[in-house]
């Protein structure tokens, strides 16, 4: 897969060890540049980057949104989709999450990819330029047909119902 740095300050992405299963992907961000960010009430409000101790870097409060340029874009080969997930460190350590839980960027996305996150601490979290964030895979794709049928679905297995129905 080939990358485009947007940004003369983004990191190419590398795997962390011979075994990872994802690459890492960092946060690109520049000294005086406007981040878009989301209030717990659906309001816009940009973060302004300032420095810390000499690196760019932000302020996410506690329950906002914020997306988080990488200074990439990714040219996906096609019928691959690129996975995005959230480093455990970050959600463990800092309590960051994917807005959307996994990250899915199409191979026809050919715009500046971002890394979205949601602060779900109780505290401001800080992040600056060059950290590990997301991980990301490649995974093929497999497009199935989809045909509207009048006649529901019967009954596959012995379970009953839904959430909980095949026990604890």
């Amino acid at each position: 897969m080939k990358v485009y740095k947007l940004r003369e300050n983004a990191e190419v992405p590398e795997y962390a060890t011979e075994g990872s299963a994802c690459f890492d992907v960092k946060a690109c961000i520049t000294a005086g540049e406007r981040i878009k960010s989301y209030t717990p009430f659906n309001k816009e409000v940009p973060i302004v980057v300032r420095s810390f101790k000499g690196v760019p870097g932000i302020s996410i409060p506690p329950g906002s949104r914020v997306l988080i340029p990488t200074g990439l874009i990714f040219d996906i080969p096609e019928k691959f989709v690129m996975e995005m997930f959230i480093r455990s460190s970050v959600a463990t350590k800092k309590g960051l999450t994917l807005v959307n839980s996994v990250g899915i960027i199409d191979s026809d996305y050919v715009d500046e990819t971002h890394i979205i996150v949601h602060n779900i601490s109780d505290t401001i979290i800080n992040v600056t330029h060059g950290d590990r964030l997301a991980q990301c895979r490649l995974a093929e794709v497999s497009q199935t047909k989809i045909t509207q049928t009048k006649t529901a679905p019967k009954q596959k297995t012995d379970r009953n119902g839904g959430i909980g129905s095949t026990g604890v």
